[in-house]
């Protein structure tokens, strides 16, 4: 399969969002969290999508790849989208894109400025 598929299904992930992420109003997806471990694309259109998750026991997995199955659907070409889970390696944030951690540094940056002085520690 040519490779302009596969880098669609890639672009197409940068759009699906880490749920939790959403709820601290800091929404990343799974692409620069670091999640996507692997895409494959058969010659029929076939779309296999492996991710890992930032905790073992992370109750928005259902969500996520609910979400992983209707992005990548509606690239052209796919054809059907299976989701695999790896378990086996674990989340750090050394695995984030660059983009993933500026954004990340820049909310927590943010944070601190939109906290009451006594708390981030100046008097």
């Amino acid at each position: 399969m040519s490779g302009v598929l596969p880098e669609r299904v890639r672009e197409a992930l940068g759009e699906v969002y880490d749920p939790c992420s959403q709820s601290w109003q800091r929404p990343m997806s799974l692409v620069d969290l670091g999640l996507v471990r692997g895409v494959s694309v058969t010659d029929d259109g076939r779309a296999t999508v492996r991710i890992s998750l930032t905790a073992p026991f992370c109750m928005a997995v259902p969500v996520i790849m609910q979400s992983v199955e209707a992005k990548v659907g509606e690239v052209e070409g796919v054809s059907g989208v299976t989701v695999e889970l790896d378990g086996a390696t674990i989340w750090s944030p050394e695995l984030m894109t660059d983009k993933g951690r500026d954004q990340l540094a820049a909310a927590r940056a943010g944070d601190r400025r939109s906290l009451p002085l006594a708390v981030v520690g100046v008097s």
